[in-house]
Protein backbone atom coordinates (compact mmCIF):
# COMPACT_ATOMS: atom_id res chain seq x y z
CA UNK A 1 0.00 0.00 0.00
CA UNK A 2 1.09 3.61 -0.78
CA UNK A 3 1.30 4.98 2.74
CA UNK A 4 3.71 7.97 3.22
CA UNK A 5 1.87 9.05 7.06
CA UNK A 6 -0.77 7.07 8.86
CA UNK A 7 -2.60 9.95 9.35
CA UNK A 8 -3.43 10.16 5.56
CA UNK A 9 -6.83 9.84 3.98
CA UNK A 10 -8.50 11.03 0.46
CA UNK A 11 -12.14 12.27 0.16
CA UNK A 12 -12.63 11.47 -3.05
CA UNK A 13 -16.54 12.04 -2.63
CA UNK A 14 -18.43 14.10 0.11
CA UNK A 15 -21.28 15.34 -1.24
CA UNK A 16 -25.07 16.74 0.18
CA UNK A 17 -27.79 15.38 -2.43
CA UNK A 18 -30.80 18.46 -2.80
CA UNK A 19 -33.67 18.42 -4.69
CA UNK A 20 -31.34 20.50 -6.80
CA UNK A 21 -28.96 18.58 -7.69
CA UNK A 22 -25.31 17.62 -5.80
CA UNK A 23 -23.47 19.88 -3.74
CA UNK A 24 -20.08 19.40 -3.42
CA UNK A 25 -18.85 19.94 0.33
CA UNK A 26 -15.29 18.84 0.53
CA UNK A 27 -13.98 22.13 1.01
CA UNK A 28 -15.88 23.39 3.56
CA UNK A 29 -16.60 20.55 6.01
CA UNK A 30 -14.52 20.59 9.12
CA UNK A 31 -14.78 17.10 10.84
CA UNK A 32 -16.71 13.57 9.93
CA UNK A 33 -17.56 11.70 12.77
CA UNK A 34 -18.83 8.12 11.83
CA UNK A 35 -19.80 5.99 14.40
CA UNK A 36 -21.13 1.77 14.32
CA UNK A 37 -21.72 -0.60 17.21
CA UNK A 38 -22.77 -3.76 17.49
CA UNK A 39 -25.45 -2.51 19.96
CA UNK A 40 -26.71 -0.39 17.03
CA UNK A 41 -28.38 -1.76 14.00
CA UNK A 42 -27.84 0.80 11.63
CA UNK A 43 -24.40 3.24 11.29
CA UNK A 44 -24.37 7.06 12.17
CA UNK A 45 -22.58 9.92 12.03
CA UNK A 46 -22.34 13.74 11.72
CA UNK A 47 -20.46 16.76 9.67
CA UNK A 48 -19.55 19.67 10.79
CA UNK A 49 -19.97 22.70 8.08
CA UNK A 50 -18.39 25.94 8.28
CA UNK A 51 -20.88 28.01 5.55
CA UNK A 52 -19.56 30.85 4.40
CA UNK A 53 -22.07 30.54 1.12
CA UNK A 54 -25.45 30.78 2.73
CA UNK A 55 -26.06 26.76 1.55
CA UNK A 56 -28.42 26.48 5.02
CA UNK A 57 -30.61 28.90 4.45
CA UNK A 58 -30.72 28.20 0.44
CA UNK A 59 -31.64 23.65 1.57
CA UNK A 60 -33.45 24.40 4.48
CA UNK A 61 -32.63 20.56 5.45
CA UNK A 62 -36.17 19.40 5.37
CA UNK A 63 -35.34 15.82 5.88
CA UNK A 64 -34.92 15.10 1.96
CA UNK A 65 -30.93 15.10 1.37
CA UNK A 66 -28.68 13.05 1.74
CA UNK A 67 -25.09 13.06 1.55
CA UNK A 68 -22.71 10.71 -0.07
CA UNK A 69 -19.32 9.62 1.48
CA UNK A 70 -16.07 8.13 -0.45
CA UNK A 71 -12.79 8.45 1.09
CA UNK A 72 -9.67 5.89 1.26
CA UNK A 73 -6.69 6.05 2.93
CA UNK A 74 -4.75 6.83 -0.25
CA UNK A 75 -5.38 6.56 -4.60
CA UNK A 76 -7.61 3.57 -5.57
CA UNK A 77 -7.80 1.73 -2.25
CA UNK A 78 -10.09 -0.82 -2.15
CA UNK A 79 -8.82 -2.38 1.29
CA UNK A 80 -9.26 0.13 3.66
CA UNK A 81 -11.89 2.55 2.34
CA UNK A 82 -15.31 3.39 3.21
CA UNK A 83 -17.86 4.15 0.66
CA UNK A 84 -21.77 4.56 1.42
CA UNK A 85 -24.91 6.82 1.33
CA UNK A 86 -26.57 8.21 4.48
CA UNK A 87 -29.91 10.19 4.93
CA UNK A 88 -29.66 13.54 6.55
CA UNK A 89 -32.27 14.23 9.41
CA UNK A 90 -31.16 17.17 11.62
CA UNK A 91 -29.63 19.95 11.85
CA UNK A 92 -27.83 21.44 14.78
CA UNK A 93 -25.15 23.29 16.80
CA UNK A 94 -25.72 26.24 14.85
CA UNK A 95 -23.44 29.49 15.56
CA UNK A 96 -22.38 32.49 13.81
CA UNK A 97 -18.56 32.27 13.49
CA UNK A 98 -17.88 36.02 11.39
CA UNK A 99 -20.19 38.03 10.45
CA UNK A 100 -20.18 36.29 6.80
CA UNK A 101 -19.78 32.56 7.57
CA UNK A 102 -22.05 30.02 10.24
CA UNK A 103 -20.98 26.59 11.73
CA UNK A 104 -23.58 23.87 12.13
CA UNK A 105 -23.72 19.84 12.55
CA UNK A 106 -25.63 17.89 9.94
CA UNK A 107 -26.39 14.41 11.55
CA UNK A 108 -27.01 11.38 9.42
CA UNK A 109 -27.87 7.53 9.64
CA UNK A 110 -28.30 4.66 7.56
CA UNK A 111 -31.52 5.25 5.54
CA UNK A 112 -32.89 2.31 6.50
CA UNK A 113 -33.97 3.08 9.79
CA UNK A 114 -35.34 6.46 7.94
CA UNK A 115 -37.19 3.62 6.05
CA UNK A 116 -38.22 1.57 8.49
CA UNK A 117 -40.13 4.08 10.97
CA UNK A 118 -42.35 4.91 8.24
CA UNK A 119 -44.29 1.31 8.69
CA UNK A 120 -45.37 -1.29 10.68
CA UNK A 121 -44.96 -5.56 11.02
CA UNK A 122 -48.13 -7.15 11.46
CA UNK A 123 -47.31 -11.09 9.91
CA UNK A 124 -47.22 -14.13 11.31
CA UNK A 125 -44.33 -16.56 10.80
CA UNK A 126 -43.18 -19.64 10.70
CA UNK A 127 -39.34 -20.69 10.51
CA UNK A 128 -36.42 -19.99 12.28
CA UNK A 129 -35.20 -16.67 13.01
CA UNK A 130 -32.06 -15.95 11.02
CA UNK A 131 -34.95 -16.38 8.03
CA UNK A 132 -37.41 -14.55 9.42
CA UNK A 133 -34.48 -11.29 9.63
CA UNK A 134 -33.78 -12.14 5.90
CA UNK A 135 -36.87 -11.57 4.63
CA UNK A 136 -37.66 -8.46 6.55
CA UNK A 137 -34.26 -6.98 5.55
CA UNK A 138 -35.75 -8.11 1.73
CA UNK A 139 -39.30 -7.48 1.91
CA UNK A 140 -39.59 -4.73 4.61
CA UNK A 141 -36.42 -2.99 4.51
CA UNK A 142 -35.22 -2.82 0.29
CA UNK A 143 -32.09 -3.32 1.43
CA UNK A 144 -29.52 -2.94 -1.11
CA UNK A 145 -27.43 -6.43 -2.34
CA UNK A 146 -23.95 -4.29 -1.64
CA UNK A 147 -25.27 -3.49 1.90
CA UNK A 148 -26.13 -7.32 2.54
CA UNK A 149 -21.97 -8.50 2.69
CA UNK A 150 -21.65 -8.84 6.61
CA UNK A 151 -22.01 -12.07 8.70
CA UNK A 152 -24.77 -14.36 9.07
CA UNK A 153 -25.42 -17.17 11.58
CA UNK A 154 -28.29 -19.60 11.09
CA UNK A 155 -30.45 -19.80 14.33
CA UNK A 156 -31.73 -22.98 15.75
CA UNK A 157 -35.60 -24.03 15.32
CA UNK A 158 -38.14 -23.39 13.62
CA UNK A 159 -40.32 -20.95 15.64
CA UNK A 160 -43.99 -19.86 14.92
CA UNK A 161 -44.21 -16.18 15.91
CA UNK A 162 -46.32 -13.18 15.38
CA UNK A 163 -44.32 -9.99 15.03
CA UNK A 164 -46.18 -7.37 16.99
CA UNK A 165 -46.60 -4.33 15.52
CA UNK A 166 -42.61 -3.15 15.58
CA UNK A 167 -41.01 -1.70 12.97
CA UNK A 168 -38.99 -3.46 10.78
CA UNK A 169 -35.79 -2.85 12.49
CA UNK A 170 -37.45 -3.01 15.95
CA UNK A 171 -38.92 -6.57 14.61
CA UNK A 172 -35.11 -7.72 13.80
CA UNK A 173 -33.68 -6.46 17.10
CA UNK A 174 -37.01 -8.42 18.96
CA UNK A 175 -35.88 -11.33 17.10
CA UNK A 176 -32.63 -11.56 17.71
CA UNK A 177 -33.21 -11.26 21.58
CA UNK A 178 -34.74 -14.82 21.33
CA UNK A 179 -32.64 -16.60 18.69
CA UNK A 180 -30.56 -19.00 19.72
CA UNK A 181 -27.56 -21.11 18.39
CA UNK A 182 -27.11 -24.79 18.48
CA UNK A 183 -25.69 -25.20 21.55
CA UNK A 184 -29.11 -23.44 22.97
CA UNK A 185 -26.95 -20.14 23.83
CA UNK A 186 -29.11 -16.60 22.71
CA UNK A 187 -25.79 -14.81 21.57
CA UNK A 188 -26.90 -13.43 18.50
CA UNK A 189 -26.21 -9.98 17.35
CA UNK A 190 -27.62 -7.40 14.61
CA UNK A 191 -26.02 -4.27 13.67
CA UNK A 192 -24.29 -2.52 10.52
CA UNK A 193 -20.64 -2.14 9.77
CA UNK A 194 -18.40 -1.12 7.19
CA UNK A 195 -19.34 -4.26 5.12
CA UNK A 196 -22.96 -4.31 5.58
CA UNK A 197 -25.69 -5.76 7.66
CA UNK A 198 -25.05 -8.83 9.76
CA UNK A 199 -26.91 -11.50 12.06
CA UNK A 200 -24.60 -13.48 13.50
CA UNK A 201 -23.65 -15.21 17.26
CA UNK A 202 -21.12 -13.86 19.26
CA UNK A 203 -19.65 -17.10 19.10
CA UNK A 204 -19.33 -17.08 15.41
CA UNK A 205 -17.68 -13.27 15.90
CA UNK A 206 -15.16 -14.22 18.67
CA UNK A 207 -14.14 -17.34 17.08
CA UNK A 208 -12.95 -14.98 13.38
CA UNK A 209 -9.51 -14.22 12.77
CA UNK A 210 -7.93 -11.31 14.06
CA UNK A 211 -7.85 -8.51 11.50
CA UNK A 212 -4.75 -6.84 12.93
CA UNK A 213 -2.54 -7.00 15.78
CA UNK A 214 -2.75 -4.07 17.97
CA UNK A 215 1.10 -3.24 19.62
CA UNK A 216 2.12 -0.47 21.85
CA UNK A 217 5.10 1.32 19.96
CA UNK A 218 7.29 4.43 20.21
CA UNK A 219 5.81 6.44 17.56
CA UNK A 220 7.58 8.63 14.93
CA UNK A 221 10.84 6.63 15.07
CA UNK A 222 13.75 7.78 12.11
CA UNK A 223 13.31 3.74 10.84
CA UNK A 224 9.65 3.37 11.23
CA UNK A 225 7.28 3.43 8.22
CA UNK A 226 3.78 4.40 8.16
CA UNK A 227 2.63 1.14 7.57
CA UNK A 228 4.05 -0.04 10.72
CA UNK A 229 2.69 2.80 12.56
CA UNK A 230 -0.98 1.69 11.40
CA UNK A 231 -0.85 -1.08 13.91
CA UNK A 232 0.11 1.31 16.85
CA UNK A 233 -1.99 2.41 19.33
CA UNK A 234 -1.60 6.32 20.19
CA UNK A 235 -3.39 6.20 23.26
CA UNK A 236 -5.77 4.07 25.16
CA UNK A 237 -8.08 3.32 28.46
CA UNK A 238 -9.09 0.56 30.59
CA UNK A 239 -12.92 1.53 30.81
CA UNK A 240 -13.31 -1.67 32.63
CA UNK A 241 -11.61 -4.95 33.85
CA UNK A 242 -14.16 -6.12 36.33
CA UNK A 243 -17.20 -4.69 37.90
CA UNK A 244 -18.25 -7.37 40.55
CA UNK A 245 -21.43 -5.32 40.91
CA UNK A 246 -22.78 -5.42 37.87
CA UNK A 247 -21.75 -8.67 37.19
CA UNK A 248 -23.67 -9.86 40.28
CA UNK A 249 -26.63 -8.38 39.30
CA UNK A 250 -26.78 -9.69 35.89
CA UNK A 251 -26.81 -13.08 36.46
CA UNK A 252 -23.10 -13.18 35.08
CA UNK A 253 -21.76 -15.08 38.08
CA UNK A 254 -25.23 -17.00 38.93
CA UNK A 255 -29.21 -16.68 39.21
CA UNK A 256 -32.41 -18.53 38.56
CA UNK A 257 -34.89 -18.58 36.13
CA UNK A 258 -38.57 -19.19 37.06
CA UNK A 259 -40.79 -20.68 34.19
CA UNK A 260 -44.71 -20.95 34.75
CA UNK A 261 -46.78 -22.34 31.67
CA UNK A 262 -50.74 -21.33 31.71
CA UNK A 263 -51.53 -24.31 29.83
CA UNK A 264 -50.21 -27.31 31.39
CA UNK A 265 -50.16 -25.30 34.63
CA UNK A 266 -46.32 -26.14 35.62
CA UNK A 267 -43.82 -24.10 37.47
CA UNK A 268 -40.46 -25.18 37.48
CA UNK A 269 -36.90 -23.11 38.45
CA UNK A 270 -34.01 -23.81 36.91
CA UNK A 271 -30.55 -23.13 38.62
CA UNK A 272 -28.10 -21.20 36.44
CA UNK A 273 -24.21 -20.43 37.35
CA UNK A 274 -21.24 -18.96 35.40
CA UNK A 275 -20.36 -22.28 33.42
CA UNK A 276 -23.98 -23.13 32.20
CA UNK A 277 -23.70 -20.07 29.43
CA UNK A 278 -20.19 -19.53 29.02
CA UNK A 279 -19.73 -23.42 28.45
CA UNK A 280 -22.31 -23.54 25.55
CA UNK A 281 -20.31 -20.27 23.72
CA UNK A 282 -16.99 -20.47 21.78
CA UNK A 283 -14.34 -17.42 22.96
CA UNK A 284 -11.80 -15.64 21.58
CA UNK A 285 -9.23 -16.77 24.61
CA UNK A 286 -8.10 -19.99 26.71
CA UNK A 287 -9.14 -18.84 29.88
CA UNK A 288 -13.09 -17.79 31.27
CA UNK A 289 -13.26 -14.08 32.43
CA UNK A 290 -13.95 -15.32 35.61
CA UNK A 291 -12.71 -14.57 39.15
CA UNK A 292 -14.12 -17.22 42.25
CA UNK A 293 -14.92 -14.98 45.05
CA UNK A 294 -16.29 -16.00 48.60
CA UNK A 295 -18.86 -14.37 50.61
CA UNK A 296 -19.45 -13.99 54.48
CA UNK A 297 -21.22 -17.31 54.00
CA UNK A 298 -18.11 -19.23 52.63
CA UNK A 299 -20.58 -19.42 49.33
CA UNK A 300 -18.54 -18.74 46.25
CA UNK A 301 -19.82 -16.30 43.81
CA UNK A 302 -21.03 -18.76 41.19
CA UNK A 303 -23.08 -20.90 43.93
CA UNK A 304 -25.36 -17.55 44.87
CA UNK A 305 -28.44 -18.28 42.56
CA UNK A 306 -30.70 -15.39 44.44
CA UNK A 307 -28.39 -12.62 42.83
CA UNK A 308 -31.52 -12.81 39.87
CA UNK A 309 -34.04 -14.13 39.39
CA UNK A 310 -35.92 -13.97 36.34
CA UNK A 311 -39.75 -14.91 35.79
CA UNK A 312 -41.64 -15.89 32.59
CA UNK A 313 -43.91 -18.04 30.54
CA UNK A 314 -42.07 -21.21 29.14
CA UNK A 315 -43.97 -24.01 27.59
CA UNK A 316 -40.47 -26.84 27.49
CA UNK A 317 -43.13 -29.16 29.70
CA UNK A 318 -45.47 -29.30 26.76
CA UNK A 319 -43.54 -32.16 25.32
CA UNK A 320 -44.73 -34.60 28.30
CA UNK A 321 -48.19 -33.22 27.98
CA UNK A 322 -50.55 -36.18 26.65
CA UNK A 323 -52.85 -33.80 25.69
CA UNK A 324 -50.94 -31.52 23.66
CA UNK A 325 -49.42 -34.37 21.88
CA UNK A 326 -52.86 -35.45 21.14
CA UNK A 327 -54.21 -32.33 19.81
CA UNK A 328 -51.69 -30.41 18.99
CA UNK A 329 -48.17 -31.82 17.90
CA UNK A 330 -47.04 -29.11 16.04
CA UNK A 331 -46.69 -26.53 18.80
CA UNK A 332 -44.20 -28.56 20.82
CA UNK A 333 -41.42 -28.00 18.14
CA UNK A 334 -41.92 -24.44 17.54
CA UNK A 335 -42.27 -23.60 21.27
CA UNK A 336 -40.19 -20.33 21.96
CA UNK A 337 -37.55 -21.32 24.32
CA UNK A 338 -37.98 -18.89 27.02
CA UNK A 339 -35.50 -20.57 29.52
CA UNK A 340 -32.67 -20.26 26.95
CA UNK A 341 -33.12 -16.59 26.44
CA UNK A 342 -34.83 -14.83 29.11
CA UNK A 343 -32.02 -14.88 31.99
CA UNK A 344 -29.18 -15.77 29.48
CA UNK A 345 -28.62 -13.20 27.26
CA UNK A 346 -28.50 -10.19 29.60
CA UNK A 347 -25.94 -12.62 31.29
CA UNK A 348 -23.67 -13.22 28.33
CA UNK A 349 -23.29 -9.43 27.22
CA UNK A 350 -22.91 -8.48 30.97
CA UNK A 351 -19.55 -10.96 30.89
CA UNK A 352 -18.85 -9.35 27.46
CA UNK A 353 -18.83 -5.69 28.44
CA UNK A 354 -17.02 -6.20 31.94
CA UNK A 355 -13.72 -6.39 30.51
CA UNK A 356 -13.67 -3.35 27.89
CA UNK A 357 -11.03 -1.37 26.29
CA UNK A 358 -11.01 1.95 24.46
CA UNK A 359 -8.11 2.30 22.06
CA UNK A 360 -7.09 5.18 20.27
CA UNK A 361 -5.48 4.07 16.13
CA UNK A 362 -4.35 5.96 13.07
CA UNK A 363 -7.45 6.06 10.58
CA UNK A 364 -8.31 2.70 9.25
CA UNK A 365 -11.96 1.94 8.04
CA UNK A 366 -11.25 -2.06 8.51
CA UNK A 367 -11.54 -0.83 11.86
CA UNK A 368 -15.19 -1.61 12.63
CA UNK A 369 -17.65 -3.24 14.99
CA UNK A 370 -17.68 -6.94 14.88
CA UNK A 371 -14.49 -7.59 13.94
CA UNK A 372 -11.09 -9.02 15.94
CA UNK A 373 -8.21 -7.74 17.13
CA UNK A 374 -5.13 -8.93 19.10
CA UNK A 375 -4.50 -6.52 21.65
CA UNK A 376 -0.59 -6.79 22.81
CA UNK A 377 -0.86 -4.53 26.00
CA UNK A 378 2.80 -3.57 27.52
CA UNK A 379 3.52 -4.02 31.37
CA UNK A 380 3.98 -0.40 32.83
CA UNK A 381 5.99 0.55 35.44
CA UNK A 382 9.43 -1.28 36.42
CA UNK A 383 10.33 -4.60 33.96
CA UNK A 384 12.88 -6.78 34.59
CA UNK A 385 15.56 -8.01 32.15
CA UNK A 386 14.49 -10.80 29.79
CA UNK A 387 11.02 -10.89 31.02
CA UNK A 388 8.12 -10.96 29.22
CA UNK A 389 6.99 -7.84 28.71
CA UNK A 390 3.22 -8.23 28.19
CA UNK A 391 0.49 -7.96 30.27
CA UNK A 392 -1.77 -10.65 30.26
CA UNK A 393 -4.69 -9.26 32.18
CA UNK A 394 -5.10 -7.01 29.31
CA UNK A 395 -3.64 -8.55 26.17
CA UNK A 396 -5.45 -11.01 24.19
CA UNK A 397 -8.05 -11.30 21.45
CA UNK A 398 -10.47 -9.14 21.76
CA UNK A 399 -14.11 -8.27 19.62
CA UNK A 400 -14.43 -4.28 18.57
CA UNK A 401 -18.32 -3.77 19.94
CA UNK A 402 -18.13 0.23 18.49
CA UNK A 403 -15.86 1.72 16.24
CA UNK A 404 -15.29 6.26 16.07
CA UNK A 405 -13.95 7.38 12.81
CA UNK A 406 -12.88 11.04 12.86
CA UNK A 407 -11.43 12.73 10.02
CA UNK A 408 -10.67 16.73 10.55
CA UNK A 409 -8.41 19.02 7.76
CA UNK A 410 -4.95 16.63 8.13
CA UNK A 411 -6.22 14.24 10.60
CA UNK A 412 -7.54 10.52 10.41
CA UNK A 413 -8.22 8.50 13.83
CA UNK A 414 -9.95 5.63 14.40
CA UNK A 415 -10.96 4.77 18.30
CA UNK A 416 -12.15 1.71 18.81
CA UNK A 417 -13.94 0.01 21.91
CA UNK A 418 -12.88 -3.70 22.27
CA UNK A 419 -14.32 -5.89 25.02
CA UNK A 420 -13.95 -9.62 25.40
CA UNK A 421 -15.46 -12.53 27.08
CA UNK A 422 -12.46 -14.70 28.20
CA UNK A 423 -9.07 -13.62 29.19
CA UNK A 424 -5.61 -14.64 28.19
CA UNK A 425 -4.48 -15.08 31.99
CA UNK A 426 -3.26 -18.53 32.05
CA UNK A 427 -5.38 -19.16 35.53
CA UNK A 428 -8.70 -18.40 36.62
CA UNK A 429 -7.77 -16.37 39.98
CA UNK A 430 -9.86 -17.21 43.25
CA UNK A 431 -10.46 -15.13 46.78
CA UNK A 432 -10.32 -16.84 50.18
CA UNK A 433 -12.06 -16.92 53.22
CA UNK A 434 -9.32 -14.75 54.88
CA UNK A 435 -10.09 -11.58 53.06
CA UNK A 436 -13.76 -11.61 54.12
CA UNK A 437 -12.60 -12.09 57.78
CA UNK A 438 -10.20 -8.89 56.77
CA UNK A 439 -13.62 -6.95 56.54
CA UNK A 440 -15.23 -7.96 59.15
CA UNK A 441 -12.50 -7.70 61.69
CA UNK A 442 -10.66 -4.62 60.62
Amino acid sequence: MNIQNSNQFKVNELVIVTKAGKIDITSIYEEINIFDSIMMPVMSGNVLIVDAVGLSAELLFDGSESILIDITKFNDDSIAGFKKAFRIYKQSDGNIITPNSEGYVLHFVSDELFFSDQQKINQSYEETYSEIIKKILIDYLKVPVNNLKGIYSDSLGVRNVVIPNLSPIDAIQWCSKRAIDNNQSPNFMFFQNVTGYNFASLSKLLTEPEILDIKFLTKNLSNSSPLDEISGAKSFEVLSMTNLIERTRSGVNAGTFIGFDPITRTIETKLINYNDHYSNMKHGNDTANFTSIQNRDGKENSQNFNSRKSLSIFGAARKFSEYIKKNDPTSISTNESFEDFVFQRKAIIGNLMSKRLKIVMPGNFQLSSGFNVNVQAPIFGEKEKNNNEEDKSLSGKYIIIASRHVIGFEKHETIIEVASSSSGNDFIPSSNFAQVQEIMEY
